[in-house]
């Protein structure tokens, strides 16, 4: 297995391998060693590969993963470059974690994003990037003082791009603008759920040259009732309102997701930016029984009805929430993020930023299920090592 090459997996496997990745041990080489000289016995980028390694083969844990490794094959062992016949304990897993420089692993990650993947940079100004948070259960169990963390996920790409700790004496709102310090915001469309809508994120996302989009419900009481209000009457004398309308069906349901977008209320709302505001109507009918859902949602927009198409705000609005099923429920139920006892300091962000990095590389490298992904480098570590960029013990 002396190859730097991609392995080539057998046709029956639906996976995409054709992009070349950087080394992942790139991120870890260029992290400053806070370690004292005496009793360093690892090296530190091959304490981060065991964690990417045991993450990828479906270990949740430092202890589990430490459990697991002891018993590869020598080979495997080596090809990460620890001591002949050394392994590390649970407890120095933790450590790595509770120690390392957080913001610098979050920077480096980035990093190697960017660097991979080309798409990240050429979708340029028509990025969206879904603000959202999550709170790590397992950890804030165990009194974790930053167990939230507040996330930039790429629409179309499915990556975190930026990740900050929310404290648990503060809310996410208030480290949002260290969330916007972390990311290329000019040109760029930010979505975000009610919780996140208030006037100084929006007042921060105009100066720094981005759009967004937010949801507008009970927490803005004053808002969602002008936006109520105007969809109730009828347009006024000049109002052009755009209409959307999206269609799908699956998993026993038909999906009709109505849009109306409005500018008339620019000039009239107290809100920084505002060019459009919106109403959403999503009707699910349950095909068996016939039974018919219907809900409504609110939004206001900085996009100009130029810029922002009702077609394309019903679709930014819809891929918002890919947030929850494509990076929080992955990291949740498939990497059992919130089963994971790791608590202390830094730790957890550190933790979650590796998940992060891993799914970035499995959708890089073309994989859409990520638990048929995790079985098939379980049953292959070696093929895992090679995937990560170990092909060589040197």
């Amino acid at each position: 297995m002396a190859t730097n090459s991609v392995p080539r997996i057998p046709a029956a496997d639906k996976t995409v391998w054709q992009t070349e990745v950087v080394p992942l041990r790139h991120v870890f080489e260029g992290l400053s060693d806070w370690r004292k000289r005496k009793g360093k016995v690892y090296q530190l980028p091959a304490l981060f590969m065991l964690l990417l390694l045991g993450l990828m083969c479906g270990k949740r844990g430092p202890t589990s993963i430490v459990r697991w490794f002891r018993q590869l094959p020598f080979e495997v062992r080596i090809r990460l470059r620890f001591p002949l016949g050394r392994s590390p304990a649970p407890v120095t897993l933790c450590r790595l974690l509770q120690d390392v420089n957080v913001t610098d692993l979050e920077h480096h990650i980035q990093e190697w994003v960017c660097m991979v993947n080309p798409k990240l940079v050429a979708a340029g100004a028509g990025q969206r990037l879904a603000l959202d948070g999550k709170t790590l259960r397992g950890a804030t169990k165990r009194g974790a003082a930053a167990a939230h963390l507040l996330a930039a996920f790429s629409h179309q790409l499915q990556t975190v791009v930026g990740q900050v700790a929310v404290d648990c004496k503060t809310n996410e709102i208030t480290m949002v603008v260290e969330l916007l310090d972390l990311l290329m915001v000019e040109g760029r469309l930010l979505t975000m759920d009610a919780l996140l809508t208030q006037r100084q994120i929006a007042q921060e996302i105009i100066e720094r040259g981005g759009d967004y989009l937010m949801a507008v419900k009970e927490n803005q009481p004053q808002l969602l009732t002008d936006l109520r209000i105007c969809f109730q009457e009828d347009p006024v004398v000049g109002e052009v309102r755009g209409v959307a309308r999206r269609v799908s069906k699956g998993h026993g349901r038909l999906e009709v997701r109505d849009i109306v977008t409005s500018p008339a209320l620019k000039g009239y709302l107290d809100w920084p930016g505002v060019e459009q505001v919106l109403r959403i109507r999503r009707t699910v009918t349950t095909l068996k029984t016939r039974e018919t859902h219907t809900e409504e949602v609110y939004a206001i927009t900085s996009l100009s009805p130029e810029r922002g198409r009702p077609a394309d705000l019903l679709a930014a609005n819809r891929a918002h929430w890919g947030i929850e099923n494509r990076l929080h429920w992955v990291r949740d139920v498939t990497f059992g993020e919130d089963h994971c006892p790791v608590c202390k300091k830094d730790a957890p962000q550190a933790f979650a930023a590796l998940r992060n990095l891993l799914l970035a590389l499995l959708r890089l490298l073309g994989h859409s299920n990520m638990a048929a992904a995790i079985d098939l480098y379980s049953a292959s570590p070696e093929l895992a090592l090679i995937t990560l960029g170990a092909t060589t013990g040197k």
